[in-house]
C-alpha cells in the first residue's frame, strides 16, 4: 500500500515538474535593446521609452533605448539587420523613412521588405496643412482656388527634400491640379518661422506639434490627412485624397524567432489595454492605432513601398548616377 501511494506521489510530482517547465518563457530571458533612429525627444524616441517601460515591468528584464540618428536613421537600421536573429536587438523607427531609403537609394545596405521582420506598426498622428492665423486662406478650398488663379504664387515652406511635408505637397500639387512653389527648410521649426514670417504662406506639421500653436491663436490649420482633435476636414473629404500615414515600427532583422513574435505581439496588445498606458501616450500627442500579426504588418510595409514607389528617387531625395 504505501509502495502505491509513493508511486502515485512521484507521479504527480513528475507532472508537477513537467507543468512547470513546459511553462518556462521561451522569450524574453535577458535584456533587450532598441535601437531608434531617430533623436532624443523625437516622437518615435518618447514612444517606445514608453513601451519599453512597461515591457520592462512586464517581463522583470530590462529594455532599453538608445538612440542612433546618424544618416537619418539608416546607420541604426544597418546595426539592426546584421544583427543576432534572436530578438534581443530591435529597430524603432518612422516606417515612411524605411520605405524612402528602400525605394529611393536602389544601392541602400537596407531593404525593408527583404531585411526585417515587423512586430508592430501604428500610426501616430495626422499630417496638417496650415497657415498663419491672420492669413486670408480660411479652408483648403481657398487655397486651391487661388492656386489655380495664380500659379506658382503661393509658397509652401517643408522640410528637406524627400521630407513627409515634400512629397505631401507634391501630392497635392498633382491632386488639385495646381502649381505651388516649394521652399526647402531644414526642418520644422524652420517652416514655422517663416510661415509666422511672412515668407510662407503654408507650412505642414503634424498635429500634435501644432496644436499648442493653434490652440493660442497663431496658426490655423486647414485640412489633415486623417482624422484628428484639430476638427479640421480630410483631404479626401475635400476631394483631393493626399495621404502619407505617419507611421512608427518596431521591427527586428529578417527571421526572428516565433517565439519572440508572439511574445511582442502579446506584450503590445495587453499595454495597449492598459488605461494608465493610454493616458501617457494621449499626453504625449500620440494618435495610435496599434496594429500586430505577422500578416497584416508585412501587408503594411508593402503597402508603404507602393506608396513611396509613386515618386521619383530625385522628389524623394536621392540622385541617380
Amino acid at each position: 500500500m504505501k509502495a502505491k501511494v509513493f508511486c502515485f506521489l512521484v507521479a504527480i510530482l513528475f507532472a508537477l515538474t513537467s507543468v512547470a517547465y513546459a511553462q518556462v518563457r521561451e522569450y524574453p530571458k535577458k535584456s533587450i535593446q532598441i535601437v531608434a533612429g531617430h533623436a532624443a525627444g523625437s516622437s518615435v524616441d518618447i514612444f517606445y521609452r514608453l513601451l519599453a517601460e512597461e515591457t520592462s515591468k512586464m517581463w522583470k528584464v530590462p529594455v532599453n533605448v538608445f538612440n542612433k540618428p546618424t544618416a537619418s536613421g539608416s546607420v541604426a537600421a544597418s546595426e539592426v539587420a546584421n544583427a543576432e536573429k534572436d530578438g534581443y536587438t530591435l529597430l524603432a523607427a518612422l516606417v515612411g523613412t524605411l520605405a524612402t531609403v528602400s525605394v529611393g537609394n536602389p544601392k541602400s545596405p537596407v531593404h525593408i521588405l527583404r531585411d526585417f521582420d515587423p512586430l508592430e506598426i501604428h500610426t501616430y498622428g495626422a499630417n496638417v496643412i496650415w497657415t498663419r492665423a491672420d492669413s486670408q486662406f480660411k479652408s483648403l478650398d481657398d487655397v486651391v482656388e487661388y492656386a489655380r488663379k495664380k500659379p506658382g504664387d503661393l509658397i509652401c515652406g517643408v522640410s528637406e527634400m524627400g521630407s513627409t511635408s515634400h512629397l505631401l505637397t507634391l501630392q497635392l500639387k498633382r491632386l488639385a491640379n495646381v502649381d505651388i512653389t516649394i521652399v526647402h527648410n531644414d526642418g520644422p521649426p524652420q517652416v514655422l518661422t517663416g510661415v509666422l514670417g511672412g515668407h510662407f504662406n503654408l507650412g505642414w506639421g503634424n498635429h500634435a506639434m501644432i496644436t499648442p500653436l493653434v490652440t493660442a491663436g497663431r496658426i490655423r490649420a486647414l485640412a489633415s490627412d486623417m482624422k484628428c482633435p484639430l476638427g479640421v476636414p480630410t483631404f479626401a473629404e475635400k476631394g483631393y485624397p493626399v495621404s502619407l500615414p505617419l507611421l512608427m515600427g518596431l521591427m527586428g532583422p529578417k527571421g526572428l524567432p516565433p517565439a519572440a513574435v508572439r511574445a511582442w505581439d502579446d506584450a503590445v496588445n495587453a499595454i495597449m489595454k492598459d488605461p494608465k498606458f493610454q493616458a501617457s501616450i494621449n499626453k504625449a500627442g500620440f494618435l495610435v492605432t496599434m496594429t500586430t500579426g505577422t500578416e497584416k504588418l508585412n501587408g503594411m510595409m508593402k503597402e508603404e513601398v507602393a506608396r513611396y514607389s509613386r515618386f521619383t528617387p530625385e522628389e524623394l531625395g536621392w540622385k541617380q548616377k
